[in-house]
């Protein structure tokens, strides 16, 4: 995933400070964390320390369309009610959820894993195949935007976010944002990204160090004054 993020200074006076390498290494990590790699093309962010500011981009791969509930299922009449076959058991507790929501957690029987079963008086088999059981952008989205909110600095509580077809978007800062400052960004994403050198992303490495010196811990050692 690092080599889809990009994260950038935009105070061309100093593109490579500490701030902005930490961001790097901040990103890097949260993005292979929670998953989302698939589901990006690629991720710049420009910031503005000074300011300060931060914008966050994320070019969107192909994601799935929406799922019906005819695509997961098989579904067919019998005395009393509509049998419901799960054909893909991972979708199953999406599946519920959405039952539960539209019909009530009272007329959902489910007789095992795969066998579910709902009073035939609340909706047409027809209208049943075309329910929606699962969105992947939606839940995808939400994911990269948890991932985004994570990146982006806790204080910054003045946000702006943009969804678009390719792209998701967020602006933030501490202070009120300035059209200015947007256009400066959206002026360098015309461009292609900076990357950072790989020596100064090793600065930032913590190599273990080996010592023969004993070391106490402080809380120890500080009882151990004590009862001296």
């Amino acid at each position: 995933m690092a080599e889809k993020i990009f994260v950038e200074n935009l105070n061309k006076m100093d593109p490579f400070n500490f701030g902005v390498i930490s961001y790097k290494v901040i990103a890097d990590y949260i993005f292979m964390d929670l998953a989302v790699a698939g589901a990006l093309r690629s991720i710049r962010i420009l910031i503005d320390i000074e300011k300060p500011f931060f914008y966050i981009q994320g070019k969107l791969s192909v994601v799935e369309e929406i799922i019906h509930v005819s695509d997961i299922t098989t579904i067919y009449p019998e005395d009393g009610g509509i049998h419901i076959v799960i054909k893909d058991e991972s979708y199953a507790p999406e599946l519920l959820k959405v039952l539960w929501n539209r019909f009530g957690r009272e007329n959902v029987t489910q007789m095992d894993r795969w066998n579910l079963k709902i009073p035939k008086n609340l909706i047409k088999i027809e209208e049943l195949k075309q329910m929606t059981a699962s969105n992947p952008r939606e839940r995808i989205l939400n994911k990269i935007l948890d991932a985004f909110n994570r990146i982006i600095p806790e204080g910054f509580r003045i946000r702006k976010n943009r969804l678009e077809k390719d792209y998701i978007t967020i602006i933030a800062s501490e202070n009120p944002l300035q059209d200015k400052w947007i256009q400066q960004a959206e002026e360098t994403l015309k461009r292609p990204p900076l990357r950072i050198p790989k020596e100064y992303l090793e600065k930032l490495k913590q190599i273990p160090k080996t010592t023969e010196k004993k070391v106490i811990p402080w809380k120890t050692h500080d009882f151990q004054e004590s009862t001296k």
